[in-house]
């Protein structure tokens, strides 16, 4: 359904040579899904307008092929950031190469300084469960880590079945905590 509303969209503006409006018009979809689907479709010659400085649109074109953003368009060409989109939105921003990394590392960088602040919080709130957690359990005995490990298989191991014969242990869980108890339990 979602492909053949694309592919609708896709084939009012290349073959019709319909605007982004009359494709609403048409389809009943809202502007941001439209030019969501038109990603990568170039607007027909007859939307521009006339007096359009087509020789820095076509230079903030070459630069999105290269693999800069909008704001670095917008700062190279003089322009505002919304011309500069304009210009360039029906181009997408290629995955890999320098640039892409780039915008991989920067993202990363952005979301490090986020949540940096929180991390020595979180961390300190889950020592402080795990030294309250080992209180209130305490040791455990021989009995306590058979029904433990016993437990565990039931809900993390494979089972022999009737129809599928198998007289291995498989424990599908990699939690390293979980492993440790199972291991324990396999060893009493």
């Amino acid at each position: 359904m979602v492909d053949d509303v694309a592919a609708e969209v896709r084939r009012l503006r290349s073959e019709e040579q319909l605007s982004v409006p009359q494709i609403r018009a048409r389809t009943g979809l809202g502007r941001n899904r439209v030019h969501e689907l038109l990603r990568g479709v170039p607007p027909p010659d007859w939307t521009r307008r006339p007096n359009a400085r087509d020789d820095l649109r076509a230079e903030a074109e070459a630069l999105r092929a290269e693999g800069r953003t909008v704001p670095e368009i917008a700062t190279h060409l003089g322009v505002s950031k919304s011309t500069a989109h304009t210009w360039v939105a029906h181009i997408p921003l290629p995955l890999d190469g320098p640039a892409a990394e780039r915008r991989r590392a920067h993202a990363h960088q952005m979301n490090e300084a986020r949540w940096a602040r929180y991390e020595k919080d979180r961390e300190a709130a889950r020592v402080d469960v795990r030294e309250r957690a080992a209180e209130v359990v305490g040791v455990l005995s021989e009995r306590d880590l058979l029904l433990l490990g016993a437990a565990i298989y039931w809900c993390e191991g494979t089972k022999s079945k009737p129809w599928r014969r198998d007289d291995r242990l498989q424990f599908v869980n990699t939690d390293p905590g979980l492993l440790s108890i199972f291991l324990a339990f396999l060893a009493a």
